[in-house]
């Protein structure tokens, strides 16, 4: 039997509901590690089980209530981050302007030495 992963990201404290239930649900996984300071989860599920029963499992009540969203990968997990992160004009010419101090300050310390 092979493993493949799941990664979940929802609202704080969804974690523990979800182990909860999947250990009930005798749906056939591994807990993963856990970043709670980021509502990450990680679980290896049978490769033969489809995300439909993953889910059927944690129960729609859970999924909705936390807002869980499931991911295959990392980068799929990440690029959902980036993609949510919309800046404003305002944000984003202030970013640069940032940007612009630091290059300005690093020519002058290499100026300097």
């Amino acid at each position: 039997m092979s493993w493949a992963t799941i990664y979940i990201k929802g609202r704080e404290g969804f974690e523990k509901e979800v182990l909860h239930k999947l250990e009930r649900s005798g749906f056939s996984f591994l807990p993963g590690s856990e970043e709670v300071e980021k509502n990450i989860s990680l679980y290896w599920i049978n490769d033969q089980s489809s995300l439909r029963a993953f889910k059927k499992a944690i129960t729609a009540k859970i999924i909705f209530g936390y807002r869980l969203r499931f991911f295959s990968s990392l980068e799929d997990l990440h690029r959902s981050h980036s993609v949510n992160l919309k800046l404003t004009p305002k944000e984003e010419a202030l970013i640069k302007k940032m940007s612009d101090w630091q290059l300005a300050y690093n020519r002058e310390l290499r100026n300097s030495a």
